[in-house]
Formats: structure tokens, C-alpha cells, sequence
């Protein structure tokens, strides 16, 4: 049996579906079961009650924030042999961050814990109905007649689709693990902020000059306005992670996990989102 908290996201229903069809019984844990999929054992709950569902499971997953590593570690009983829990990048970024103290906090947690499995902290994810960063871009192109990009958008990122995520989730949950490991999984190659805007713009068909903005005094406004409490796309650590390149080998992710990730191509990343 594998248990799967977090199935309600879109990460969750396709590495349900793919367990699903691979022919593995499957428990899911959500506030809202009747929409998830019918083929699989469904449960109302969250992290906290993972020690109730899984007492006859053999592997359990998390696609929930790190956050939750605590609850979902403790008190598993000694017959889960499996344990894939997701984290984020954000762990390696040098920006003062909550969440990515979270998940560092998380990760800690797991390797103490010695329990058999694997933590994926995976880039900046596209693709599917939950992503946000190319609806973000989408929806500013429309809008502006200009494209402005903290810094001119030279950093560089590497993201991965959410198919090579689930496909990265499911290789770690049906194999077998000797200790704790944690592994990277990001798409196959750098690409500058500013050629995701570009593949945007060339989809929705509109020309949107690129005016770059100086990083300091960004940060230093976004700032001041979240502390007024006035709501915005993007915050300001999202904005100092300008200064950073996020990229990373996926060397271990192609040995240990058998996926080689796909070329970034914006239509799939707005395929399932409002773009017509």
C-alpha cells in the first residue's frame, strides 16, 4: 500500500494517476476526497493523521510543504520501508526566507531520522494547473506595454516540468532506498529569466520590450509596501533571488531516479492554464 499525503495538488493527482495505472493500491489523504480519484482509497485527513492510514503501508509520500515533516514522520510504523517527502531549492538560496527555513528545518528532520526514503527538493516547477510563474508572466504581458525584469532578467534558472517531477516521485517511491538521501531534480538546462519572458510573448502573439530594473531600490519599494499591507504579485525576497543563479547538476537525479528531464517549452507550461 502506498499513502500519499498533499493528493489534492496538482503534483498529487498525476502521481496518484501513475501508481494508479502501474498497478499499485493507493491511499489518499485530503480535506476534500470526493475529488480525488475514484480509483483510489480516499481519506479525510491531513499530515497529522498520517499514523492512523498507514499502518499497513508500505510506502508513504508527501507532495505537502516540507513543514509538515514532523507530523508525518512521527510515530510511522516500522513496516513503511519508503519514505519521499518534497522540499524546494528554495533550501539552497542565501535570501532570508521563512519557507526556506522550513524546509531546510524539514530536512533536517528527515536525515536525523534515518527512516529509508529520499527528500526531492525540485526547481522552479511549470506546467499543469497550479503553476504560477508563467500565468504571472502571461497575464503581465497582456496587461503592460512593457516588460519590466528586476536586474533585466539575466539570472539563471532551471525549471522542470511537473510531469519529470511526478515521473521523479514515482521512480523514488518504487524502489529501494538504504538510509535518508536528498536529491535536486531540476530541468536539463540553465535558461535566463528573460528567455521565458520572450517564449511567452512569442505564444500569446505580442512584442513587449524588455526594461530592466535596478534590483536595490525594487527590493527596497516591495518592501515598504508589504509593510503598508499592500498586496502584490511578487514579494521581495521573490525579488532578491534576482541576484541569485539557481542552477543545479542533475546528475544524481538521471542515476538515481532513471529521469532525464525534458527541454523547457513554454506551451507546456500554459497548456492547462487560461492562455487562448
Amino acid at each position: 500500500m502506498i499513502v500519499i499525503a498533499g493528493a489534492s495538488s496538482n503534483i498529487g493527482r498525476r502521481v496518484t494517476a501513475r501508481l494508479i495505472d502501474l498497478g499499485h493500491p493507493v491511499r489518499l489523504i485530503s480535506r476534500d476526497p470526493a475529488t480525488l480519484d475514484p480509483r483510489a482509497e480516499r481519506v479525510v485527513g491531513t499530515a497529522s493523521t498520517m499514523r492512523a492510514v498507514s499502518q499497513d503501508a508500505d510506502v508513504v509520500i508527501s507532495v505537502a510543504h516540507a513543514r509538515f515533516t514532523a507530523e508525518i514522520l512521527a510515530d510511522l510504523p516500522t513496516r513503511v520501508r519508503t519514505v519521499v517527502l518534497t522540499g524546494s531549492t528554495w533550501r539552497y538560496s542565501a535570501v532570508p526566507s521563512p519557507q526556506a527555513d522550513e524546509v531546510r528545518a524539514g530536512e533536517r528532520i528527515f536525515l536525523a531520522s534515518g527512516r529509508d526514503g529520499v527528500m526531492l527538493h525540485p526547481t522552479m516547477i511549470y506546467g499543469g494547473s497550479q503553476e504560477r510563474n508563467l500565468q504571472l508572466i502571461v497575464a503581465a504581458l497582456r496587461r503592460l506595454p512593457v516588460f519590466p525584469l528586476p536586474g533585466g532578467g539575466y539570472n539563471l534558472v532551471q525549471p522542470i516540468h511537473v510531469d519529470d517531477l511526478a515521473s521523479c516521485i514515482v521512480t523514488a517511491a518504487t524502489r529501494t532506498w538504504n538510509g535518508p538521501h536528498v536529491i535536486t531534480v531540476a530541468g536539463p538546462a540553465p535558461i535566463e529569466w528573460r528567455t521565458m519572458v520572450a517564449a511567452c510573448a512569442q505564444l500569446i502573439g505580442v512584442r513587449r520590450p524588455i526594461i530592466p530594473l535596478p534590483l536595490g531600490p525594487s527590493i527596497v519599494i516591495l518592501t515598504a509596501a508589504e509593510r503598508l499591507g499592500i498586496k502584490l504579485p511578487l514579494d521581495s525576497r521573490m525579488l532578491q533571488r534576482f541576484r541569485e543563479n539557481a542552477t543545479f547538476s542533475i546528475a544524481a537525479m538521471q542515476a538515481e531516479l532513471l529521469v532525464t528531464p525534458r527541454p523547457f517549452d513554454v506551451r507546456d507550461g500554459v497548456v492547462d492554464g487560461p492562455v487562448r
